[in-house]
């Protein structure tokens, strides 16, 4: 797995699709942080959503990176075509872990904030932050060319679907109450948006519970993905 991740990285850093992603999300930090001072869990909250959607542009990007062919040689070499996808799940994960460092220590370092935030504060915004790229890269793995061929129509749903993660609760509001329960199957990253936003209201449990939420869905979702993989790979050899 060790030497996969690393042949994805050197892929990755050459075909240079990080590149944008990643500039937007390092200039988008500094110009929020621009004017100061900024209230500490609530600026996070920010991040968070900002990242969320970083890690799902970075995930949609990675996972058709190979050619057809290309994919086939990789397939060869790490034994199963299920190992790779979940090696470029792992990856996309891994890759956004320093730009949730940078969103974290950024302000904190440079005193953007109204006071100093304590170390429960940098920890717990960096667990959230990292929770909610994971939920990113749950999310963009289904619009892989595997079930969306037309990367436009992908992308626009994709895209779509982030729009109405970060509107969930005002959906929730307006639906019949019979269609509530769908809410359920969007990505949770309003529950941790909600506790950074009243972080101090919130007990140790309450703020520990949205990123078990997080962790169980994506884990699931991204299951589910690789299951899916699993069985098309099996339906395509008969």
């Amino acid at each position: 797995m060790i030497s996969l991740l690393s042949y994805l990285h050197t892929c990755f850093m050459r075909s240079y699709r990080y590149g944008p992603a990643t500039f937007v999300f390092f200039m988008g930090i500094i110009f929020v942080y621009s004017v100061v001072p900024n209230p500490v869990m609530a600026s996070y909250a920010f991040s968070t959503t900002f990242i969320f959607i970083i890690s799902a542009v970075i995930c949609y990007t990675l996972i058709d990176m190979e050619t057809t062919n290309q994919e086939s040689v990789t397939v060869l070499h790490s034994g199963s075509l299920v190992k790779l996808y979940v090696a470029k799940l792992l990856y996309c994960w891994i890759f956004t872990i320093p730009l949730a460092l940078y969103a974290v220590s950024f302000p904190a370092i440079f005193q953007k904030f109204d006071r100093n935030p304590s170390i429960e504060e940098l920890g717990m915004a960096l667990i959230y932050h990292m929770v909610s790229s994971w939920l990113g890269v749950a999310l963009a793995c289904w619009f892989s060319s595997k079930f969306i061929r037309s990367r436009v129509m992908s992308f626009l749903m994709l895209s779509v679907l982030i729009v109405i993660t970060l509107s969930v609760q005002g959906i929730e509001n307006v639906l019949p109450d019979g269609f509530k329960p769908m809410i359920f199957l969007l990505p949770p990253l309003g529950s941790t948006i909600d506790v950074l936003v009243h972080y101090d209201a919130q007990n140790l449990l309450q703020k520990l519970w949205v990123t078990m939420i997080s962790l169980v869905y994506g884990a699931v979702t991204t299951g589910l993905f690789v299951l899916m993989i699993h069985r098309r790979k099996l339906d395509s050899m008969h």
